[in-house]
């Protein structure tokens, strides 16, 4: 099935239908609830991140403290977002492999998210 044509009458609700499932494959209920796991841990580490710059705390990965004191928080945004594309990438090109994707984002930062919170709720 092509992906792009001329034909305006080429696709129909079968085709389409037939091209989400293609390009969906099969996503588990585990794999989704990685997915959302990975959402959570990203926008909390970052929640938590935030706010232990605002309170004096600094950064212990030293390119990320660059990165940081460059271009603020947007650089953490975009270093997340990047490893989540990095991520999709690797699950579209090897969907056998579907968790290992979410699974190498989630452990590291759930960890992150764990450690900073405990770190916070220390001060």
């Amino acid at each position: 099935m092509p992906l792009f044509t001329t034909d305006p009458t080429a696709f129909d609700s079968s085709t389409i239908d037939e091209y989400l499932g293609a390009v969906s494959g099969s996503v588990s209920d585990l794999e989704l609830l990685l997915w959302v796991l990975v959402c959570w841990a990203l926008v909390l580490d970052i929640v938590l991140t935030a706010y232990g710059l605002s309170v004096g705390l600094v950064e212990r990965n030293p390119l990320m403290r660059q990165a940081l004191d460059a271009f603020g928080l947007s650089a953490l945004a975009l270093a997340k977002a990047a490893a989540v594309a990095v991520a999709l990438v690797f699950r579209a090109l090897w969907p056998e492999y579907a968790l290992v994707a979410p699974i190498g984002l989630a452990i590291p930062w759930v960890l992150a998210v764990v450690f900073n919170a405990a770190l916070l709720a220390s001060l």
